[in-house]
């Protein structure tokens, strides 16, 4: 299959940053298309080492996955393949990091992680720091690295695909406290952020609510956070379905919930002598 187009739409969006070179896949000029489109990209979040999952989802047709480093069991081995998997069917592989440490933000560019979903950035420092260790040297302190799948195996070419890699990689930060509620103009302002991920599963935790019987308390920071991006002209990345309305991009649940809840329903309907959907 084909990778699917690549455009970046003049306007809100603006010219956007250089095309990647060697045929490789700009995830923010995608994503800004299609939100410029009026499109609402859709991903889910995928736990399971078998890179078969996210050919399997490929298929489906979501725009992206988020490769699970924080709560799944992937090594940056088994992201390395997943990646490979989504390029195949044109897929944006973005992984969540386990922490917003720099020598492991790097590590899973190098293995072809397209943006990086960063756990508790609460500051504009620590997205900073987050934005610093994805850029090379000047702009920040990424390791060179030729001798891997984002480094193309060769010193050919590199600096333009170092500048390339510079203006196009994604750091969202997952808002995921009161703190990073109450700072989101500020992290929205730093260099290199171009979309926020609204983390409620954390956040109702920070806040002392239970999210499965009194979600609509998070309104007010779903809001703030809604309300800060569209000035700032970034991306409000939220749950789907769960009632955060105006996001300009949606997810799913991690794939084996979704696994779970689909196959129970599936049961369900069974027991009950109800015909099969």
């Amino acid at each position: 299959m084909e990778p699917r187009a690549q455009s970046t739409p003049a306007g809100a969006w603006g010219e956007g940053p250089p095309a990647l070179p060697l045929g490789a896949v700009s995830a923010l000029a995608r994503m800004r298309a299609m939100v410029g489109e009026g499109r609402a990209p859709i991903g889910i979040f995928v736990s399971s080492t078998d890179p078969a999952v996210t050919d399997v989802l490929g298929i489906a047709g979501f725009d992206y996955v988020i490769l699970d480093g924080e709560h799944g069991r992937l090594d940056r081995a088994h992201v390395e393949n997943h990646v490979r998997a989504a390029r195949l069917r044109g897929v944006i592989p973005f992984v969540r990091a386990l922490e917003n440490a720099p020598t492991l933000l790097q590590s899973l560019l190098d293995v072809g992680a397209e943006g990086l979903f960063v756990p508790h950035v609460d500051t504009p420092e620590a997205a900073a720091r987050a934005v610093a260790a994805v850029r090379y040297p000047p702009a920040g302190r990424r390791g060179m690295c030729p001798a891997c799948l984002a480094g193309g195996y060769s010193l050919d070419g590199f600096r333009e695909r170092s500048r390339a890699a510079d203006a196009n990689v994604m750091v969202i930060p997952i808002i995921e406290s009161r703190e990073a509620v109450a700072n989101i103009e500020g992290i929205l302002a730093v260099d290199g952020i171009e979309a926020v991920n609204f983390g409620p599963g954390d956040l109702s935790v920070d806040m002392g609510i239970d999210l499965t019987v009194e979600p609509e308390q998070l309104a007010p920071s779903w809001e703030k956070v809604r309300d800060a991006c569209i000035a700032a002209g970034k991306m409000a990345i939220a749950p789907h379905g769960m009632g955060f309305e105006g996001a300009q991009v949606v997810f799913l649940e991690m794939e084996l919930m979704f696994l779970a809840r689909t196959a129970g329903a599936v049961v369900a309907q069974h027991r009950a002598g109800a015909p099969a959907a």
